[in-house]
């Protein structure tokens, strides 16, 4: 884990307990406490893989779409990920189409493969 994701994580660990104790004279504010610190901790499952899941699943995406894959960025900044991934899910929704109305079963099949993994890669779990 990383710096921030010990803090996120800490720090929602100690929202969660705080809310559930606070609920007890408060309920709204114990309440609110409880899911602050759900989302801390949510947060900081999504900050410690963020810049993994979106690099898998650009590849992953440029090898499915082959020489139709559009160019995007290299940059490593979550922002610019974002912008390569949106590109390439864009580009990869209207080829699926394509293969979808082509009738071509295996490459149908292996696009939703990537959709089955990427959704995995993304996954956050439930802390309580």
């Amino acid at each position: 884990m990383s710096e921030l994701t010990d803090i996120l994580t800490g720090a929602g660990l100690v929202g969660m307990g705080a809310g559930q104790a606070a609920t007890e004279h408060d309920a709204f504010g114990g309440s609110t406490l409880l899911v602050a610190g759900l989302l801390a901790v949510l947060g900081a499952q999504e900050a410690e893989k963020a810049a993994a899941w979106r690099v898998a699943d650009i590849r992953a995406m440029q090898e499915l779409l082959g020489d139709a894959a559009p160019e995007v960025g290299s940059g490593l900044m979550l922002g610019e990920l974002d912008a390569a991934w949106a590109t390439l899910s864009d580009a990869l929704i209207v080829h699926h189409a394509r293969v979808e109305s082509a009738g071509d079963r295996a490459a149908d099949a292996g696009i939703l493969d990537f959709y089955r993994k990427s959704c995995a890669r993304r996954e956050v779990i439930w802390p309580i």
